[in-house]
């Protein structure tokens, strides 16, 4: 018989690989639920609308429970761990934290912390460097941009008297000064990614 496996993630780059990890560390016939803690960040606030779809799709791939929790910093791990109590969780899986901070405020350290509560559990850390993608350090955070198709090609455009044609959201390349990165945009009720190259949108 299969374990309770919970697996905490936040939004953000390592939110979707943080999951592609934990799989790494379960067993097909463990029972599987994703708890999404939703830090409220002003830098996330675009990331956060392809984060959710991207964590939603690998969720129902997975046929495993996914929930949201709201919190403010301090109290995150106090509500994740809650929340694994109430699941009766077997194995919890949380990635690494390198906040020195967060051992001040929980007055010990995140493992003692969680383990005090939890003395049955097994506990896996997923290191930092695996908990993120590293290709997404190239991009800066997502903003929101809208698109516009002018002679068969789509760009960047500026929004003038709602003159567009898409709304994206877009991920800058770090090595240039030109409009370049990737843009996530729904067409239909499906999520595309697409590499846009000085302002001109892959075709899609």
């Amino acid at each position: 018989m299969g374990k309770n496996v919970t697996i905490v993630i936040e939004y953000g780059i390592q939110g979707e690989s943080m999951i592609k990890h934990a799989l790494e560390l379960v067993h097909e016939d463990d029972n599987l639920n994703i708890l999404l803690v939703d830090i409220s960040s002003e830098d996330l606030k675009y990331n956060k609308e392809v984060d959710f779809q991207l964590i939603k799709n690998r969720a129902e791939e997975l046929d495993c429970n996914l929930e949201i929790i709201e919190s403010a910093p301090k109290h995150a791990f106090e509500k994740a761990v809650q929340y694994a109590q109430k699941k009766k969780t077997d194995h919890l899986i949380i990635g690494e934290d390198r906040e020195q901070l967060m051992d001040l405020i929980l007055q010990g350290s995140l493992s003692s912390y969680i383990m005090t509560r939890m003395p049955e559990t097994y506990l896996s850390f997923i290191p930092f460097n695996l908990a993120v993608d590293n290709d997404f350090f190239e991009y800066a955070s997502g903003k929101r941009v809208f698109l516009k198709k002018v002679d068969g090609t789509c760009r960047i455009v500026d929004n003038i008297n709602n003159d567009y044609d898409y709304e994206a959201v877009y991920y800058k390349s770090n090595y240039t000064d030109f409009e370049t990165g990737i843009i996530y945009i729904y067409v239909g009720d499906k999520l595309m990614e697409r590499k846009i190259t000085e302002g001109e949108v892959e075709d899609f």
